[in-house]
């Protein structure tokens, strides 16, 4: 764990010497150079607000952090403040291109950690790349790193959580476990369902198993009994939900109703609480694959992840009174935390520009053996995503709980 994080898990410095250090000019710090600001947009409202809304709380959390210690110091011991500069998208592509256009052009950041949801994230590839400005998106989709043209990575597009190909290999692996064949798949018209679809269903074919049915609705709707009836005519034995809250809830509630004994496994965007709380008695024995800060008790202590894990809970829970941790305020955490390092390898003086391509350089050869929320990270050339399907563990909901469900135990 590098420094810049060593920092940020001590006892947080009183306000009156911060101000007292954000002044001081010795030569121990070595003067002070200009604000570096960081650009953050999330859906904190709209249809993905329970996953955007701890993600923004997280950013003003590491925000407040950041400034109580006086900033960051570069190699050559210019001290800087850091901004980071926080807009909401409400789940809106429009708006997310319209926030990451004014975060580069106006705002004049360097680099931007955005957006919460898929679709969105891939709406604002253009204006990263156009722009040349390292983005780092909180959503899940390969293709928001990768060109599904080419294969190759975007030069200026990176994200913090496990592929749904991840989670895919964890859900096929699990009902190949249960003797299932026959599986359908139910999923939001969205950038997030649209890749749940067809990572899931690539990685089911591979162990074996057949989407006998896959039906689709919008993530704002109630009523699925149309999907439900070509769900049972088609002979399935389990379902898979490629969805986040809270229509991932209510198309729980509604499988539990029709067909109330078959398996439901469900994907990384509900490792959240109002996945549970929404679907209530229906989320009991549901399974699918998170993020480790879910299970904190069942990660081992020589796991190089356990004590950012650990910081960041209480951080978390102390910063909003009590509420509870989800994965997707740790997307964040990664995202920015990722930016505060590579900010802190520049030297003074750099133009705008040559500090973009710095960071983008820094997170795509540094960001190695990373320990952060969602993982370890290691990116390359080839990899702007830099997990595997190790960083996500498998759990079941039981008593409104998540719960470590290991494969030994399937």
């Amino acid at each position: 764990m590098n420094s810049r994080r060593n920092r940020l898990v001590v006892t947080l410095l009183t306000v009156a010497v911060v101000l007292l250090a954000a002044c001081a000019k010795g030569p121990e710090a070595g003067g002070e150079g200009a604000t570096y600001k960081i650009g953050f947009n999330s859906s904190a409202t709209g249809t993905y607000a329970t996953l955007g809304l701890p993600e923004a709380k997280t950013a003003e959390m590491l925000q407040e952090q950041i400034n109580e210690q006086g900033g960051i110091v570069g190699p050559d011991g210019v001290k800087h403040q850091v901004e980071i500069i926080i807009y909401d998208d409400e789940n809106e592509a429009d708006k997310t291109v319209s926030n990451v256009t004014r975060l580069i052009q106006e705002d004049e950041v360097i680099v931007v950690v955005s957006t919460t949801g898929s679709g969105t994230s891939v709406a604002e590839i253009p204006v990263c790349q156009e722009n040349e400005t390292p983005c780092i998106s909180m959503a899940s989709a390969e293709a928001i790193t990768s060109d599904p043209n080419s294969g190759q990575e975007y030069k200026w597009m990176f994200k913090t959580p496990q592929t749904n190909g991840h989670a895919g290999e964890w859900q096929a692996a699990y009902l190949k476990a249960q003797g299932v064949s026959k599986v359908c798949i139910l999923y939001t018209d969205d950038g997030y369902g649209m890749d749940c679809l067809s990572n899931f269903k690539g990685q089911a074919e591979a162990a074996g198993l057949e989407v006998v049915y896959e039906a689709g609705y919008a993530k704002t709707d109630t009523e699925f009994s149309a999907q439900l009836a070509g769900a049972e005519a088609s002979g399935c034995e389990a379902f898979e939900i490629g969805s986040t809250p809270p229509v991932a809830s209510l198309v729980a509630a509604a499988l539990r109703t029709a067909m109330p004994d078959l398996p439901v496994t469900l994907g990384h965007g509900v490792c959240n609480q109002p996945f549970i709380d929404t679907a209530g008695a229906a989320a009991e024995g549901t399974v699918f694959p998170c993020g480790k800060v879910t299970v904190l008790d069942e990660v081992s202590d020589s796991d190089p992840q356990k004590a950012v894990l650990q910081q960041y809970i209480t951080d978390y829970t102390a910063f909003t009174e009590g509420e509870p941790i989800s994965t997707f305020g740790g997307h964040a955490w990664d995202g920015v935390m990722m930016a505060v390092d590579a900010l802190e390898s520049l030297e003074d003086g750099a133009t705008l520009a040559e500090q973009r391509a710095a960071v983008r350089d820094y997170l795509e050869t540094k960001i190695v053996n990373w320990p952060g929320i969602s993982g370890t990270f290691t990116m390359s050339t080839s990899d702007h995503t830099g997990l595997t399907k190790d960083s996500l563990l498998f759990v079941k909901v039981e008593n409104a709980k998540w719960t470590a469900f290991p494969e030994s135990e399937w």
